[in-house]
């Protein structure tokens, strides 16, 4: 049976389990394409984990957060007027919203505090500054020279 090499493409489905208990899941989605040993934005610290496995196995890797998402930003604490939400937008501490910047664009920020109409947001990556475990599940190893 075949097993990964580094440098093989590969098809997985992922569960990321973040240090505050929150967690994030490639299915029922398509699984996620990956060259093994190279590092993907939604996958941090896999890196050659894969290598060895044959189709239907997992892996499961813990990720300190210097290797996760890096470390948290204090600069990247904001006030905000209450207005830039929606009326109807819940706005409870701890939660994560679609904030528009001034050009349009959307971003996850989440609550810190709201006080009044001024409500502070941390615009930091959700994973930053928090360790992970990753629980990978081979499905497919791609056949050489397939593009994603």
């Amino acid at each position: 049976m075949q097993t990964v090499q580094q440098g093989d493409r590969v098809q997985v489905h992922y569960r990321k389990r973040f240090q505050d208990g929150s967690a994030a899941s490639s299915r029922p989605k398509a699984p996620l394409e990956l060259t093994v040993g190279v590092e993907h934005p939604r996958l941090p610290g896999l890196g050659l984990a894969l290598v060895g496995l044959a189709p239907g196995g997992s892996a499961t890797i813990s990720v300190p957060a210097g290797k996760a998402y890096g470390p948290a930003d204090p600069t990247r604490i904001r006030r905000c007027a209450r207005s830039r939400f929606s009326k109807e937008q819940s706005l409870a501490v701890g939660k994560w919203v679609q904030l528009l910047d001034r050009q349009g664009r959307r971003h996850a920020v989440r609550i810190v505090e709201v006080r009044g109409q001024t409500v502070v947001v941390d615009t930091n990556r959700r994973g930053a500054g928090q360790s992970l475990e990753l629980e990978v599940k081979l499905i497919e190893i791609l056949p050489a020279g397939r593009n994603p």
